[in-house]
């Protein structure tokens, strides 16, 4: 099972707020950028997914009204958002730290650029959620012909 925590101690992130909620099993291998989103358009919000604020949406965050900014924040901490990390050493806004709180989402840092983080915690995520099969058997050559052979193991 693949938490939250575990990628917080496999890329050295920091955890700002949302520690009960680092035991979160991830079960998707995509990332979201949530632009969309932070421009109000939630109706295909895909909140089981790392969410990833870099300099694009946290600066088209900030010209938002502060009558608006508080609620896009409690829309994108959802109890199944598996984690919201904010990139490139970006200091994440007091909204979100709010909203992650009440709803136990782990909101964490990273120094990384927000692309290159993404194409890290992709490769990831995909070699830990590959679905795998584990059979005993053996390698075979007949007559140049490569066999696989399988059955129980210890049978002859």
């Amino acid at each position: 099972m693949l938490t939250t925590q575990s990628l917080v101690e496999r890329f050295k992130l920091e955890v700002i707020t949302g520690e009960a909620g680092l035991n979160k099993q991830i079960k998707n291998t995509d990332i979201s950028r949530p632009g969309l989103e932070m421009a109000g358009y939630f109706s295909h919000y895909a909140s089981d997914r790392i969410q990833l604020l870099g300099t694009t949406e946290l600066s088209f965050y900030n010209l938002l009204p502060d009558e608006e900014r508080k609620g896009r924040m409690r829309k994108l901490c959802r109890p199944e958002t598996p984690a919201i990390i904010v990139t490139r050493d970006l200091e994440p806004p007091e909204e979100l730290i709010e909203a992650a709180k009440e709803n136990e989402t782990p909101l964490i840092t990273s120094t990384i650029a927000t692309t290159q983080l993404m194409s890290r915690l992709t490769t990831f995520l995909e070699h830990e959620l590959a679905r795998t099969t584990s059979l005993h058997g053996v390698l075979v050559d007949v007559y140049g012909v490569g066999v696989l052979i399988t059955g129980d193991s210890g049978i002859g």
